[in-house]
């Protein structure tokens, strides 16, 4: 089965990198033989013409509404460039760190005694993060705790700039591509049962069971897929965040680990709501220090009275499905 096609024009969720294979290739190419402040700047010309051309200009401005208030257009497309150019920054950044160049880059772990404790459990760990920061930045943090690593996410690249992304990477963790089916959740739950972490998104619903609860003053959809795996693998779970500052600094956030455990039927969707509250909240929290660096480019919000929904038919699958929510 393939991974849901996307609901409209919207590249965010897609599983594909931007720019086709020469765009890639050529900012490898930059990023090697003249250094990461050349490649910075050369962002800022796709990120001018992305301001105004991509169609997740509205998305984008829906979410700069909703976080600074009515602005003057032309603050509405500085906004925008700033929201974009800090999206090429932290694609300029990915490829630098998978490429194995740390040298220019400095890491922080608050909350790693969150990890550490969570994994003395000897049961997994199931990481949820968002469409926030750095997910290669946070991952070279994660390396210290010797535990196997994976990382779901759809992967829809042709083959072409699959070829020229593997050649630069010296990645440290697994990619498990996802498909779209429930079957995905089983090797998720059999390797946190192998006491390994696990990594996977909570700020996109992708077609699977979903809260809709208050978020930034309005009403969005969040997955609830990650705590019933937690539950059936047994394993803690943390919400996780890294934001980039200044310098080339990256910090990784990791909040106290939760355990879920699925209560009575009658009481499910309640607790299910409970618990993607609890990840909005935090989301938010991390989201106010820097918004620039959320790179959910979709039409996030839905005027909705809040409950578990449904996107797919009601025989599609189980309504508590633990379908993972991918990573990308």
């Amino acid at each position: 089965m393939n991974p849901p096609a996307p609901e409209n024009s919207h590249w965010s969720g897609t599983g594909q990198l931007r720019g086709g294979r020469r765009g890639i290739a050529f900012f490898i190419f930059v990023i090697r033989r003249l250094g990461l402040r050349f490649a910075y700047l050369v962002a800022v010309f796709p990120a001018v013409y992305f301001s105004f051309a991509s169609p997740d200009v509205a998305a984008t401005m829906d979410f700069h509404r909703r976080v600074f208030g009515r602005v003057p257009w032309w603050k509405r497309r500085w906004l925008v460039f700033r929201h974009f150019y800090s999206f090429g920054l932290a694609i300029i950044d990915r490829t630098a760190i998978l490429a194995g160049n740390r040298k220019n880059f400095s890491f922080q772990f608050d909350g790693e005694h969150n990890l550490r404790t969570a994994l003395a459990e000897k049961r997994g760990v199931l990481l949820l993060t968002a469409h926030l920061g750095n997910w290669e930045a946070a991952g070279q943090l994660l390396t210290r705790i010797d535990v196997p690593i994976t990382v779901t996410g759809f992967d829809r690249e042709t083959p072409e700039i699959r070829d020229v992304l593997n050649r630069a990477s010296k990645q440290n963790f697994k990619l498990l591509p996802l498909t779209g089916s429930p079957m995905d959740a089983i090797p998720l739950v059999a390797a946190l049962r192998r006491g390994e972490v696990v990594a996977m998104l909570g700020d996109r619903a992708y077609g699977s069971p979903a809260a809709r609860i208050p978020f930034f003053g309005g009403t969005a959809a969040f997955p609830i897929g990650a705590y019933v795996m937690a539950s059936i693998a047994g394993a803690p779970l943390m919400h996780v965040f890294s934001l980039r500052e200044p310098a080339g600094h990256y910090r990784f956030f990791g909040f106290p680990a939760q355990h879920p455990q699925m209560p009575p039927h009658n009481e499910r969707d309640d607790y299910l709501k409970s618990c993607a509250a609890n990840f909005a909240r935090d989301l938010e929290s991390v989201l106010r220090r820097d918004p620039f660096q959320w790179y959910n480019f979709f039409p996030f919000w839905e005027e909705a009275r809040p409950g578990i929904t449904k996107s797919r038919p009601a025989n599609s699958e189980s309504r508590l499905s633990p379908r993972p929510s991918p990573t990308k």
